[in-house]
């Protein structure tokens, strides 16, 4: 489920939205037909609420489209994986119920900013629904991806543009750290790197967290998944 779908609208502006990292080993290697239906059931609903929110960016948006996907709800709680996954995705789903109950997307905003990302993972998709590609979490235990993710998990918690703003610059060494060693990050996930640093840079420049922007689609969501941050 997409974790932007259960977040604040200011958090939306971030191209280095959030996320924390997500298992890459979820799943079951000896699950039954009935259990491999279920999940299937389970992830065809949770992706389709993914690829609806994909390009939306605003609180009332959010809620229109969990409320015209009422049915994807209703069939994930029908069909939930077992153990602690059950469990967040349950969660997700019942603060979504009262969202739609309530007419406020602020219920969701209490969602643990893990749940979305073990769910997606689960899945083997994105935050909007589009398969994980193959350098998902590649880089996780990289210099780059050390100095990267601290940045990125900075930037999703800011409460506004401005907090966009201070985050970046409070980190204004570890993006030049950052600006270092582009040199050193394959070729599937460099061109995407090197935007999103320069993206940074620009901000922290001119002072301008306007040109942070994106849902989730931007260059930086992409790094975050060759780090292992599935949103």
């Amino acid at each position: 489920m997409r974790r932007t779908i259960f977040a604040s609208t200011a958090v939306m502006l971030a191209v280095l939205a959030s996320g924390i990292v997500a298992s890459t080993s979820v799943g079951v290697s000896t699950a039954s037909a009935a259990e491999l239906a279920s999940k299937t059931t389970f992830c065809g609903a949770n992706d389709s609420i993914d690829r609806a929110g994909a390009n939306v960016n605003s609180s009332a948006g959010f809620l229109k489209v969990i409320e015209q996907h009422k049915s994807d709800f209703s069939a994930m709680e029908k069909n939930l994986p077992s153990g602690t996954l059950g469990t967040e995705a349950r969660d997700e789903i019942a603060a979504a119920q009262a969202a739609i109950a309530s007419g406020n997307v602020n219920d969701l905003n209490n969602i643990p900013s893990s749940a979305s990302g073990d769910i997606d993972t689960y899945c083997g998709v994105n935050g909007n629904g589009q398969t994980l590609p193959s350098y998902f979490g590649k880089g996780k235990a990289t210099a780059f991806c050390s100095t990267f993710v601290p940045i990125y998990q900075a930037v999703s918690n800011a409460p506004n543009a401005a907090g966009v703003l201070a985050a970046l610059t409070s980190h204004q060494a570890q993006v030049s750290q950052l600006a270092s060693e582009l040199s050193t990050l394959p070729k599937s996930i460099k061109a995407k790197a090197t935007a999103t640093v320069d993206t940074a840079q620009t901000v922290i420049t001119t002072k301008n967290p306007a040109l942070v922007k994106g849902n989730g689609n931007g260059p930086a969501s992409h790094v975050a998944l060759y780090c292992g941050q599935n949103q």
